[in-house]
């Protein structure tokens, strides 16, 4: 039956495909503006608007497919700018941004190079819109908003985002766009921290990416490279392993990171455009209670502002100047495989 036939039986297209707003209530997420999107299909999700227009869950046949940290979702009021602050408001998420000043590690002496990771996921959105439309497939919803980062003296940027989900869809596309709202050139950099969990992610799942090359972040990452397809069960103790892929994009310009579970029948497939996002990491982190795998495609390396200076791949907006980056999530059971 299809969407034109299927609104015969129905007096409030909620019931087919749904769209609701409401504000948490309780700890530290109390306040914050979330948007829940129901597609009528496999995919709910959630959107926090106060929290850089993020995907705290995504629920995929009602299971829920992302890591969520022992903090859960956080008001932007309780971060903090320096020490452990980005550690504590980290949520985990499906999609966690990072940016836009910085991603990686605090590094040199400017201000904006100080805060881990940047601060874009703790600003809430400005003018947002639901905009909903209707075609002969069915229903489909853009949340439109925009989020500033800047200082006196400083930068000056925002992001603008545009979350798409369609009815009955297995794909949720984002576009960002980032524009420099001031007159001098500044860096611009940004991460798309998307941290995958149970049942998605367990011993038996796969990761894939086409690459050209692959270096570890540190001397354990380092030892670790003989096992860098393996995902080991929840363990003790282990340190985390990030490791550097330079993607290789499709004829269209686009990579596809794939994390895919033939077991539970579950695959995702983290698309994004080269042009933009030239970096990705992979983040490992398999201990017990938190057990995450990051699948982080990026403009630019991660270890500190002074190491990609001298990489030479430190990103820059002159003023006035903008620049746009696309990711699609589509997930399925995995069994149209050859």
């Amino acid at each position: 039956m299809n969407y034109l036939e299927e609104k015969q039986y129905v007096g409030n297209r909620d019931q087919l495909f749904s769209v609701r707003e409401s504000r948490l209530v309780g700890g530290r997420a109390d306040g914050v503006r979330v948007i829940d999107i129901h597609n009528g299909g496999n995919l709910s999700l959630t959107i926090a608007a106060d929290r850089c227009m993020d995907i705290p869950t995504l629920r995929y046949r009602g299971r829920c497919l992302n890591y969520i940290t022992c903090n859960g979702i956080s008001h932007p009021a309780y971060y903090e700018v320096m020490g452990e602050g980005w550690s504590e408001a980290f949520s985990g998420g499906f999609l966690y941004t990072c940016g836009l000043t910085n991603t990686g590690l605090r590094s040199g002496n400017d201000w904006d190079a100080q805060k881990e990771h940047g601060g874009i996921a703790n600003r809430p959105a400005e003018h947002i819109n639901i905009l909903e439309g209707e075609t002969e497939q069915g229903p489909y919803v853009e949340i439109v908003g925009t989020m500033r980062e800047g200082m006196l003296s400083g930068s000056n940027l925002s992001l603008t985002r545009r979350v798409r989900v369609s009815y009955r869809s297995d794909i949720v596309e984002i576009t960002d766009v980032v524009k420099n709202e001031g007159f001098r050139r500044v860096p611009q950099v940004i991460l798309y921290h998307c941290n995958m969990g149970y049942p998605l992610l367990q011993p038996d799942s796969k990761f894939t990416l086409a690459h050209t090359a692959v270096r570890p972040r540190t001397p354990f990452a380092a030892r670790e490279m003989p096992r860098l397809n393996e995902i080991f069960p929840p363990q003790d103790a282990m340190e985390e392993a990030c490791y550097y892929f330079s993607p290789i994009a499709d004829a269209a310009g686009w990579a596809t990171a794939t994390l895919e579970n033939e077991r539970e029948r579950l695959r995702l497939q983290l698309r994004f455009d080269c042009s933009t996002l030239g970096h990705f990491v992979q983040w490992k982190n398999l201990v017990k209670g938190e057990y995450v795998m990051g699948l982080e495609p990026a403009n630019a390396p991660i270890d500190g502002r002074e190491d990609a200076i001298a990489r030479g791949e430190l990103p820059y907006l002159n003023g006035g100047e903008s620049r746009t980056y696309r990711l699609k999530f589509e997930l399925d059971d995995g069994l149209d495989r050859a």
